[in-house]
């Protein structure tokens, strides 16, 4: 994940921010930095959705490690603590991202069971979040599912996603947008 800077931050108030998370101002510069990049510089949109991203850990209920969807009027990116100090970091802006043990992935996972280029998690309109393994060595499973090689499978609230033996739970965070209504389903 690349850090991103503020490029106007004359636009911006980022202590007011800080005011409501007195935390934030000393110790995630970088994560607002790139929060506000990634909802175009839209302060009721970083206000929005800042809360449930530094709070998604306490819905953790298998793991402590999370991949969550952040979904607003103007983008969409990824927030996890995957990374050797499970920080809260965020990725850029996209549509799909990589997530393996290569550094050069968007999210890179220092991790033995996780191949180089592992998986991807997108997003489209129609089917919303989903991963695809991209022919890893140690398999990728969503709700114990085992997908096969290029297989897309949409991807839900809740949902326990495995990088071989590595467990992730994932969840979704829609801002400022219609969220989809819940399915009655166990999946787990």
């Amino acid at each position: 994940m690349l850090p991103l800077s503020v490029s106007n931050p004359s636009k911006l108030n980022p202590q007011s921010l800080s005011d409501k998370n007195p935390d934030l101002s000393d110790k995630k510069p970088v994560l607002i930095d790139t929060l506000f990049d990634n909802c175009g510089y839209d302060f009721e949109q970083v206000s929005s959705v800042i809360d449930p991203i530094l709070t998604v850990q306490k819905r953790c209920q298998i793991t402590s490690l999370y991949v969550q969807g952040v979904i607003t009027n103007q983008s969409t990116f990824l927030a996890t603590n995957l990374n050797p100090s499970q920080e809260t970091c965020l990725t850029q802006r996209g549509c799909n991202w990589l997530l393996g043990s290569s550094p050069n992935c968007a999210i890179a996972i220092p991790h033995q069971e996780v191949s180089r280029c592992h998986a991807v998690i997108g997003y489209s309109n129609d089917l919303g979040f989903y991963i695809t393994d991209v022919g890893s060595d140690t398999g990728t499973r969503v709700n114990r599912g085992l997908l096969a090689p290029l297989e897309r499978r949409a991807l839900r609230d809740g949902d326990i996603v495995e990088l071989g033996k590595l467990w992730i739970e994932f969840f979704i965070n829609f801002c400022g947008q219609f969220e989809p209504q819940k399915e009655d389903e166990t999946r787990y």
